[in-house]
Formats: structure tokens, C-alpha cells, sequence
């Protein structure tokens, strides 16, 4: 007899059909023929190709239903009916088509997202790799839970259903020349186990494009669990393409809200360290200064940018003008420290002569930290601001006068 299956839209996925290629799916499984889950003979069940999934057992569900309405035990069809929904429900999953959040946790290690983790299940556990993070979201146990069905039930469906479909863990065949996409050997069988479909990855790897390598396993990964935009990692990588910044990039955390593509691709296209790119970034400091600087000087850009992120380091924004204000007073290797730089602002902040406090043109944190490289110590520094030095700028005249 043929029994509705479930009702509503057609779901999202490759193909949410019972079988492959739009089939029906037969199964020859034991008779669910209890509350309790006992077994009985087993029995040709066949998953109808059409949008409700309907079901053709050999039970009368109709009489099977009016028994359980006058207190029999639930029947074979119902059982069969809530696996069925919820194999319905978990076939994207199982073949790859849905892509279940996962995040990083503590040490590298990675878990279910909390909205899509379960309690008594995999809420809080740590897994060591995302392959096996995204393999626990296939497993007969977790979906079960997920769907509120019976786990004996469930694994019996998978089973039986997975002689169709193949083994719901073995990767789909793909073409071949996806391996070239990605830098590690069995890089797209890896993709897989981390829940990353092979039909995915022309898409993923086209953010990187302008990159002339194989893309690592960590770039993917992060564009698919990551929080960086996708347009934002293809328009950084325009200014600097290469394969392990574009992994770094990925795995950045929402960078898109820091600072503008073409302002990270300048830092990066300099040559210093990724963390010292970050400085850069969060501090706001113009790449445009670096250049200047270095053209002006004759100094490589690498070198002018790291004394860049070494004063934002201590809390100071440099521009070119403090650069060459450092020159002419020979200062071609400053050391700021952020204790003495500390120091000097308390010490100007405290002045009861009245003649700093009392001015509204006060220098920054950043003037007077150039000041003091320029002085040598923290005094001198305000005796220039009691003669009436407010930039570095003002120093020129200031030294002279008082050599």
C-alpha cells in the first residue's frame, strides 16, 4: 500500500530525491512492528521519486492506523513514515549538498556551531580536525537526535539505504583536475570529510584566482567556516597574490569591518610580517606615509614600514613629516619605548607652570614621543614646550637657538 510521505516546498540541495539520479529508493529492511523497535520479517519498502516522498510497504496503513487509534502498538508504516522524514530532512547533510557550520575552538581544535550542535551529543566537545567535526554531523547518532527518531530505526534506513547511494563517508567521483586547485595530495577527498563538496570548490577557488598556484586546504576551509567576505579576500589578493596570504586572509575575522581591500593589500604588498600587517591595520596608518618616506629617503619600503608598526606599537601614528623630522636631527634608529613615552605624558599633563596645561595646542601622544627621541629625555622635552615648542616641526628652530 502507498502512504504520503512528507508534504511542502521542494527542498534546497543537488538532489533531495530518495535515490540518486531522481530514482525511487527500495529497501529491503525489517518490519518496525513495535513501540519497543522489535524486529520482524523483513520487507520491500520503496521511497517514491516524488516531492512528498510517499511510501509503498506491504502493511494496510490505513487498518494499521485505525488498530493503533483502538490501542495497538504503533505500526511498521509509522515508524517508517518519521525515518523516512527525517532521512528526508538529513540527505543534504549526507551527501554533502548542506554544509553544517562549524567553528574553531581552543588550540585549534574545531566543534559544531552552537545553534546546530546537540545536548547529550556534541554540544561543547572538541574535535581535532574539521574532517571529523563534519563526519560527526553525518553520523546515524547525531541526525537521529537532530530528528527525533529512533537510532536503531535510523541506522537500519542509512544502511540499507546507503546500498544505493553509496557510503554516506566515501567522496563523489569528481574531475580530476580539481586536485590542481588545491596544494595538498588528496586535497579535494579532504574537503569532503570537512563537509566541503567537490562541486564547491570551482567556486571557492575562484575568489583566489589571481593566485598562478594551487590553493591551500586552510584557504577553503576558511571561506567556507570563516567570517571573511569572499569579495573582500578576491579585491585584497588583486594587490598581493599569494597562496598563504590568501589562507591567511580567509581565516581573518570579519576584516572586511578594519580597514578597506586596497589599504590591506598595500600593507601586505611592503613585505612585513602578517602580524605586523595587523598593526598597521588596526591603527590606521596611512600606507600612502610609507612611501613618501621611503621615496624621499632613498630606504626600501620594508624597512620604512616596520618603524611604522614599531611606533604603533607604542601608541603612536606617525606621518611622513615625523619621519623626516627624525633625519634632520639624526635620528636614524629611534627605540620608543612605551614606558618612557608614558612617562613623559603624565609628566606634561602634570606641569603647574601653566604654560603647557594652559594651552590648547597641547601635542600629542605621538609629537611628544618624537620629541623625546629627538631630546634624549623627558625634561628637555618639556622645556621645549615651556619655550613655546608644539610640533617637531618647532624643534628645528628650538635646538638651533639653544645648541
Amino acid at each position: 500500500m502507498t502512504a504520503a510521505g512528507r508534504s511542502g516546498d521542494d527542498p534546497k540541495g543537488r538532489d533531495r530525491r530518495p535515490a540518486p539520479g531522481s530514482r525511487p529508493l527500495k529497501l529491503d529492511i525489517e518490519c518496525f512492528n513495535a513501540v519497543s523497535g522489535a524486529g520482524g520479517e523483513k520487507h520491500r519498502v520503496t521511497i517514491n521519486a516524488d516531492l512528498s516522498w510517499s511510501m509503498t510497504t506491504p502493511h494496510d496503513a490505513e487498518a494499521e492506523r485505525i488498530a493503533m487509534a483502538f490501542g495497538s502498538d504503533a505500526s511498521c508504516v509509522t515508524h517508517m513514515a518519521r525515518t523516512v522524514e527525517a532521512f528526508c530532512a538529513s540527505v543534504g547533510v549526507l551527501t554533502g549538498a548542506e554544509r553544517v557550520p562549524l567553528s574553531v575552538g581552543r588550540g585549534g581544535s574545531w566543534q559544531v556551531s552552537q545553534a546546530y550542535s546537540i545536548r547529550a551529543c556534541c554540544r561543547g566537545t572538541l574535535f581535532g580536525s574539521a574532517g571529523a567535526a563534519a563526519r560527526h554531523t553525518r553520523s546515524p547518532k547525531h541526525l537521529a537526535l537532530q530528528h527525533r527518531v529512533q537510532l536503531k530505526h535510523f541506522k537500519a534506513f542509512l544502511d540499507a539505504a546507503a546500498r544505493m547511494w553509496g557510503s554516506w563517508d566515501t567522496c563523489p567521483e569528481f574531475d580530476p583536475r580539481l586536485e590542481r586547485l588545491v596544494r595538498e595530495p588528496r586535497g579535494v577527498s579532504d574537503l569532503w570529510q570537512a563537509g566541503i563538496h567537490p562541486d564547491d570548490i570551482p567556486e571557492l577557488a575562484a575568489v583566489g584566482s589571481v593566485v598562478d598556484e594551487p590553493l591551500p586546504l586552510q584557504f577553503f576551509l576558511g571561506l567556507a567556516y570563516g567570517n571573511a567576505d569572499r569579495q573582500w579576500v578576491r579585491e585584497v589578493l588583486s594587490h598581493h597574490p599569494d597562496a598563504d596570504t590568501a589562507a591567511w586572509l580567509a581565516w581573518l575575522d570579519e576584516p572586511q569591518a578594519r580597514a578597506e581591500p586596497e589599504a590591506w593589500g598595500q600593507w601586505l604588498s611592503f613585505g612585513i610580517s602578517k602580524a605586523h600587517v595587523l598593526v598597521a591595520i588596526d591603527a590606521g596608518l596611512e600606507a600612502e606615509y610609507v612611501r613618501e618616506v621611503a621615496s624621499s629617503n632613498g630606504w626600501s619600503t620594508s624597512g620604512v614600514a616596520a618603524q611604522f608598526v614599531k611606533w604603533a606599537n607604542v601608541g603612536c601614528a606617525l606621518k611622513a613629516g615625523h619621519f623626516h623630522a627624525l633625519k634632520r636631527h639624526r635620528v636614524y634608529s629611534p627605540q620608543p619605548s612605551v614606558r618612557a613615552i608614558d612617562s613623559l605624558c603624565e609628566l606634561v599633563a602634570q606641569d603647574r607652570s601653566g604654560k603647557v596645561t594652559a594651552s590648547d595646542e597641547r601635542p600629542d601622544r605621538t609629537e611628544l614621543a618624537v620629541m623625546l627621541e629627538i631630546l634624549g629625555n623627558r625634561y628637555a622635552v618639556v622645556r621645549a614646550l615651556n619655550h613655546g615648542v608644539r610640533t617637531v616641526d618647532d624643534l628645528d628652530a628650538y635646538v638651533k637657538n639653544h645648541e
